[in-house]
């Protein structure tokens, strides 16, 4: 089945959203995330979402996930939040929903930035299906991203809300980085069944520096894949061996990469990150594309 290869902002986040959509399409990604601080700009500098809608047909690149929600849950920001992270989940449901159908987004990356410690589970699964069923109705799925240190912690506490929804429009997104920093769960990664996991961010790192903290690390020394210790195509091959995904694609918050323009910083993540696929792909059996004219595919 042909699979996504998506552009995340973070490989180029220091650049507006023209560069970004011209950088996808340069370098060959089929889809680009769009998070809602861009979309809040876009709309204060005059853009319409039909205008919005036309620059990346012109370029040929698909708007893809709502990158960034996290109000589906009853529960308040976390205390010691960053504000620029509560900045960036402020969006209600209604708001968050609205941009999709504005953008014609069909999925939306969501996490929790409660304190799990506060949090009853029966009430997260509660409020996750609900919104999932939202989403449903405006034809829209609803991938769940476990980030360490904030409320969904790891693929344990992802899948365990997204399976209690029961919801046919949810799944767990797959960050590997978070994975790796969180508690890396192999068993369950492979005992999880085909479907559960849609969407996969790649990024590498090597052992936490004992100065730099979590966050720190996260949000500017990610490395681009197969740079790092994290066992990429171990990972890879479970995901080949599950089948599901519907799209791949490099999510590397890095100072280096900030540092480099929109087209340099989006093609040296595009390079990575098709020869870890393909290094597991090709080797199993299947074709995953090496020129940047062909989807990704998986036999």
């Amino acid at each position: 089945m042909p699979v996504e290869l998506t552009l995340w902002p973070a490989c180029v986040k220091t650049h507006g959203f023209a560069d970004q959509l011209a950088a996808a399409a340069e370098a060959g990604y089929h889809t680009l995330a769009m998070g809602p601080l861009t979309y809040r700009k876009l709309l204060q500098e005059g853009c319409s979402p039909a205008e919005i809608r036309r620059m990346a047909r012109d370029h040929g690149v698909k708007l893809g996930h709502y990158d960034g929600f996290a109000r589906w849950a009853r529960y308040p920001f976390a205390q010691g939040t960053p504000s620029a992270a509560k900045e960036v989940f402020a969006d209600s449901v209604d708001e968050c929903l609205q941009t999709c159908q504005d953008l014609e987004l069909a999925a939306i990356c969501a996490t929790g930035v409660y304190d799990p410690l506060e949090a009853e589970q029966s009430c997260l699964i509660d409020d996750f299906g609900e919104f999932c069923e939202k989403a449903a109705r405006c034809g829209v799925q609803v991938d769940l991203e476990g980030i360490p240190m904030w409320g969904v912690p790891d693929l344990a506490s992802a899948w365990a809300i997204v399976e209690g929804s029961g919801c046919n429009n949810a799944a767990v997104l797959l960050d590997s980085w978070h994975f790796f920093r969180g508690s890396a769960d192999w068993e369950l990664l492979r005992a999880m069944p085909a479907g559960s996991i849609r969407t996969v961010q790649l990024a590498d790192a090597r052992e936490l520096p004992p100065e730099r903290s979590l966050l720190e690390d996260c949000l500017g020394y990610r490395l681009l894949p197969g740079e790092g210790d994290i066992p990429l195509k171990t990972l890879l091959g479970i995901l080949k061996d599950k089948g599901g995904i519907y799209s791949f694609g490099p999510e590397v918050f890095s100072h280096e990469l900030d540092a480099l323009d929109a087209r340099t910083a989006a093609a040296r993540c595009e390079r990575a990150t098709r020869k870890v696929i393909s290094a597991v792909y090709s080797a199993a059996g299947g074709t995953p594309a090496a020129d940047n004219d062909s989807n990704i595919t998986m036999e």
